[in-house]
């Protein structure tokens, strides 16, 4: 699935799976490296949807709600 069409949810999920693996620490080093960076982009990608969210939000009623202050 091409990074534009992963939704939030999918990436977290792929982020939580992530995550399990790289603490479990049965893979080399190259493939913790890897998984690290795929990790790193998964978060960057989440992290792009929330601030989009919230934009969408602020458009749709003016301001953010304050729990996203």
């Amino acid at each position: 699935m091409k990074e534009e069409e992963t939704s939030l949810e999918e990436a977290l999920d792929d982020l939580e799976q992530i995550v399990e693996l790289l603490e479990e620490g049965k893979m080399s080093l190259e493939e913790s490296l890897e998984l690290y960076e795929k990790g790193m982009k998964l978060a960057g990608l989440c992290q792009s949807r929330l601030e989009s969210a919230e934009k969408r939000i602020e458009c749709l009623t003016g301001e953010l709600p304050p729990d996203l202050i």
